[in-house]
């Protein structure tokens, strides 16, 4: 082994440090689904740049495609952890690209390419892994100074791998095998150390984001409303917080008020009203998966923020969340107790703040309750006018 590779196995022993960490952190919270990704991509990572380090370069070329594989493996599984975060995966393009080339580039098969070209046939793969991240990290940078650095340190790591690549492509090398490797004993030392800075830099960053969700799912954990399951008032004013700062703007807002409430906890005790609450938060969580985000505000009242992108669904969620409501079916002793809410909704306009839409759609509830409840009323604006119309 060179004393190049010598010093650099210290690489490898400070990616089985990382990969450890994040394993702890995965066993201690299971939810931080990245934290797996990480911890696997790190420990391949070890094995193939100890195999790398300790291999003989004139020795098997099985050995050197087993460092090529194991290589592509943990780039995957690198940017699958960041995509994790965000409930997105890796294309299974990319999947089946990276098997294509790990055919391709198999030693002592006919079809395979010149041991020349097989470093810039890697380089360019590890580059286009990478950058089927990129897409999704750049979608998710605006959620936190974290996600910016994620986009910014995965960029920088699909860039290096490319500049390779291009170092190798305008470098002509010779067709022998001992040409190859004076090519790449001059370079090894330099590529190793790029891989190396950028392997600890991404460590350190995904340490930093999975601390950074560890944080937020506490914080998230005292938004959850205990009765419900849906987000409490805190949540609310976060997310209120949040659109003000720009950063998860409120496109439109339902809020959602149980009519005569106050009979059910009198006639049947507060634990069917509390029943109640549940079955309504539950048809009104998955009613709004996907589309919106639903707090409880008070003891019978919801409030649903949408996101601009489902601003012209707003009139017809407010009406299905009627529906859903009336609908609902209750076992005995509550078989024939039949709940209803009045609906009030806001499609936000410009220069309204999400507070101020709250209030709006206040007051179309209230019109909602004096118009006889089990109603939907919109404040909307008709002629330059705001105006309370009710819609079903």
């Amino acid at each position: 082994m060179s004393g190049s590779n010598a010093f650099l196995i210290l690489i490898p022993a400070l990616y089985a440090v990382l990969s450890v960490a994040l394993l702890i952190v995965a066993v201690v919270d299971r939810k931080l689904v990245s934290a797996r990704w990480a911890a696997l991509g790190f420990a391949i990572a070890c094995a193939s740049i100890l195999v790398d380090g300790f291999r003989d370069p004139d020795g098997s070329r099985w050995v050197n495609y087993f460092t090529v594989i194991t290589h592509f493996l943990a780039l995957m599984v690198m940017v699958q952890a960041f995509l994790s975060r965000h409930a997105r995966h890796v294309p299974l393009s990319i999947v089946a690209m990276v098997v294509l080339v790990a055919i391709y580039v198999m030693p002592s098969m006919p079809w395979a390419p010149p041991y020349a070209s097989r470093g810039f046939i890697v380089q360019a793969t590890g580059a286009i892994v990478i950058a089927s991240g990129l897409q999704g990290l750049w979608q998710a940078r605006r959620n936190s100074m974290v996600d910016m650095i994620a986009f910014a340190v995965v960029l920088a790591a699909c860039l290096s791998y490319a500049g390779k690549a291009g170092v190798v492509l305008v470098n002509p090398i010779g067709p022998s095998l001992a040409e190859v490797s004076d090519f790449y004993r001059n370079l090894n030392i330099v590529f190793q150390s790029i891989s190396a800075v950028m392997g600890m830099s991404v460590g350190i960053v995904l340490l930093m984001m999975i601390g950074h969700d560890m944080v937020r799912s506490r914080i998230e954990e005292g938004e959850i409303d205990a009765l419900t399951q849906v987000g409490n008032r805190r949540q609310l004013e976060r997310l209120l917080d949040e659109d003000a700062r720009g950063r998860q703007p409120i496109g439109g807002v339902v809020v959602i008020d149980l009519d005569h409430f106050k009979r059910v906890n009198d006639n049947f005790g507060h634990d069917a009203g509390d029943t109640v609450l549940r079955e309504v938060a539950a048809r009104l969580k998955a009613l709004y998966d996907g589309t919106g985000t639903v707090c409880r505000t008070g003891g019978e009242e919801f409030v649903a923020l949408v996101p601009p992108e489902n601003n012209a669904a707003l009139a017809q969620l407010a009406i299905a969340t009627r529906k859903a409501v009336a609908e609902l079916a209750f076992e005995r002793p509550l078989n024939q107790l039949k709940v209803t809410a009045s609906i009030g909704f806001y499609l936000r306009e410009q220069g309204v703040s999400a507070r101020q839409a709250i209030q709006r759609a206040d007051r179309a509830v209230y019109c909602a309750k004096t118009d006889g409840r089990d109603r939907v009323v919109g404040a909307v604006v008709e002629g330059g006018l705001q105006v309370l119309k009710a819609v079903a």
